[in-house]
């Protein structure tokens, strides 16, 4: 039983939880607290979406396993819970298959505009 409880993370506020371009490694369920989703950098971050609890976020990186597409930074002290990749694609995998395949097509989806509006190729 032990086996199946999920680690968590705390973050306080302005603490990055994963950074753009990073390498997928785990996806994040908020618990508590809420996070802000920021492409660019410096003077050129914008906040392109804030997530709060029951959220989740850093999924479309292990969908695709392609590199983070925005920064995810805590906007309060907020706690989640870490879903590994591992533990992700497990799940993923136990659902239907046309559930997985609309999921990766909804992924390119939307790595694709992200991209777009980025200027990103």
């Amino acid at each position: 039983m032990a086996k199946d409880v999920l680690e968590r993370q705390s973050f306080s506020t302005g603490e990055v939880i994963f950074k753009k371009g990073e390498p997928p490694r785990a996806a994040y369920l908020i618990q508590a607290g809420s996070v802000n989703i920021v492409v660019g950098e410096g003077e050129e971050a914008t906040v392109v979406g804030t997530l709060s609890a029951g959220d989740l976020l850093g999924e479309m990186a292990l969908v695709d396993a392609q590199p983070r597409s925005a920064t995810a930074e805590a906007k309060q002290p907020t706690t989640v819970v870490v879903i590994t990749a591992i533990e992700f694609a497990k799940r993923l995998e136990k659902s239907d298959p046309f559930v997985r395949s609309m999921v990766r097509v909804l992924t390119r989806r939307l790595r694709n505009m992200t991209e777009a509006s980025n200027g990103d190729s």
